[in-house]
């Protein structure tokens, strides 16, 4: 009777012995669950602090536009153009013609040639590459169009334009005394696209 209740006693120790190594077990797993969901919580909540850049720009004829796209495939940026709500033909960019459109415009201080699309997204970035050709030694006026639609004070501001002459100084002086809260940090006109040559001028 003494061996049998022995025994029963060591199978029943044994038992119990199972039960809280097996508890053990099931609690440091699950410590590990909540820990993982621990880093998983913070990463979600704490992502990376990543600048936001974007390309934004007018172009009449297709140069502009080029340079815009080459800038953005080298900087990863998203790209926004600046879409007029009435196209320009040629006739408007005749500049020989002192009626044509695009003169028109340059001549009156108060034109503000209609934006056709929403661009409000754009002032979510911290990095902007705003690009224009230059007419009559400066911006189009559809430039001053999206800066006063469009709050991008709190951006920083990288002038990019396209010339075949004139270069992008006077532009960026226009545009600072227009609009002294616009943080311009540098500006460079393209005569031409070639990936050193965009490379160099982020880099700078």
């Amino acid at each position: 009777m003494k061996k049998s209740r022995l025994s029963e006693l060591k199978k029943v120790l044994k038992l119990i012995l199972c039960i809280v190594i097996l508890s053990g077990l099931v609690a440091c797993s699950n410590n590990a669950k909540n820990d993982n969901k621990s880093v998983i919580s913070i990463t979600n909540t704490n992502p990376a602090n990543e600048t936001k850049v974007a390309v934004v720009y007018f172009s009449a004829t297709g140069n502009t536009e080029e340079v815009a796209k080459a800038i953005a495939e080298e900087t990863k940026a998203d790209v926004f153009e600046i879409v007029p709500e009435q196209e320009y033909s040629k006739e408007d960019l005749d500049y020989s013609n002192d009626k044509c459109r695009a003169n028109q415009e340059m001549e009156d201080e108060a034109s503000r040639p209609s934006i056709k699309n929403d661009l409000s997204k754009v002032t979510e970035y911290d990095e902007i590459y705003l690009g224009y050709p230059i007419w009559w030694g400066t911006c189009p006026k559809i430039v001053q169009t999206f800066l006063e639609e469009y709050n991008i004070s709190n951006s920083k501001i990288h002038a990019f334009c396209t010339s075949g002459g004139s270069g992008i100084e006077g532009s960026i002086s226009d545009l600072q005394t227009l609009y002294p809260n616009l943080n311009i940090i540098n500006g460079k006109r393209f005569d031409s696209v070639t990936n050193e040559t965009i490379e160099e001028w982020i880099k700078e």
